[in-house]
This record gives structure tokens, C-alpha cells and sequence, in this order.
């Protein structure tokens, strides 16, 4: 539970939270569901680099659910042990290698992204894909931060 004295209905401890500016959440859940919906960047991938930006935050991720559009993609779970040293594993192909460096270093120091982080995954994913994963990348990370800051669930947990 947060440690705001106040909260709003809600099905678990971050829409309790969120749900306090109903106009943010609202706004938050459309923008977060296009992610999902456009498949500028495949579903798998944005599962991928949703649970190691988790990771890096020092949020558990193995026995957690999972976005159902990755799942209905072939999701191997698997891979989630591996997820701390993906770099030595050959269980990540180089497009997931490529966004993985470039999910670490938003997290870790995101004005030090250079073109070294940004090619490989134009190559893979497009210019439009690139955005779209950038983009993802500042919702997981932004919204890991806001639930670690104020002491709440994350939504998936609840």
C-alpha cells in the first residue's frame, strides 16, 4: 500500500493511486494501450524490454503475468532466467540484443544514447519502430519510478 493518505477505487494499489487524477490515468491507459495495439514493435519485445527495465529497477519479474498479446505471440518464459546476462546468451536474437543495450542505457543514463544504441535498432525495427520503442521505454521506465516512489504495486502484480 502507498504511503499517500488518501486513494481512489481501483482493483489494486496502482489504480488506487493513479486513479487520484482520473484524467491522467485515463490518458495514461489510452497512450499505454497503443504500445500494445499499433505493433510498431513487436509484442514479444516489448515484454522483453519491459521486464528487464523491472530488472534493472530491482522489481521481481519471474512469476509475474505477462501482456497477453506477448503470450499470444509464443512468449518463451525461459528466457526470463537469462534476462540479467542477456548478453552472453544466444537465446536472444540480435534485434532483441540490439533494444535490450538500448532499453539499458535509457535506464541507466538515457542522454548517453548515441548512434552506437539507436543503428541497430533502426535496422531492425524502422525509424517508426524506434520511436515506438523509445516511447516505450519512458512509459516502463517512468512508470516503474512512480510506483517505486510512491510505494505501490505495480498494476500487473495486484
Amino acid at each position: 500500500m502507498s504511503w499517500l493518505p488518501a486513494s481512489a477505487h481501483g482493483a489494486n494499489d496502482f489504480e488506487r493511486t493513479f486513479g487520484l487524477r482520473p484524467n491522467l490515468f485515463a490518458a495514461w491507459r489510452e497512450f499505454a494501450a497503443l504500445f500494445w495495439e499499433k505493433r510498431l514493435v513487436p509484442p514479444m519485445l516489448l515484454q522483453l524490454v519491459q521486464l528487464r527495465v523491472r530488472q534493472l529497477h530491482g522489481l521481481a519479474i519471474e512469476g509475474k503475468p505477462r501482456m497477453s498479446e506477448a503470450l499470444d505471440e509464443g512468449w518463451d518464459e525461459s528466457r526470463v532466467a537469462l534476462l540479467d546476462s542477456w548478453w552472453k546468451s544466444d537465446r536472444f536474437d540480435p534485434m532483441e540484443r540490439a533494444s535490450l543495450r538500448l532499453a539499458e542505457q535509457f535506464v541507466l543514463d538515457a542522454k548517453q544514447i548515441g548512434e552506437a544504441e539507436i543503428t541497430p535498432v533502426r535496422e531492425a525495427l524502422g525509424d517508426a519502430g524506434v520511436v515506438a520503442l523509445v516511447e516505450g521505454l519512458a512509459l516502463f521506465d517512468g512508470f516503474t519510478r512512480f510506483q517505486k516512489m510512491l510505494g505501490i504495486a505495480p498494476a500487473e502484480e495486484a
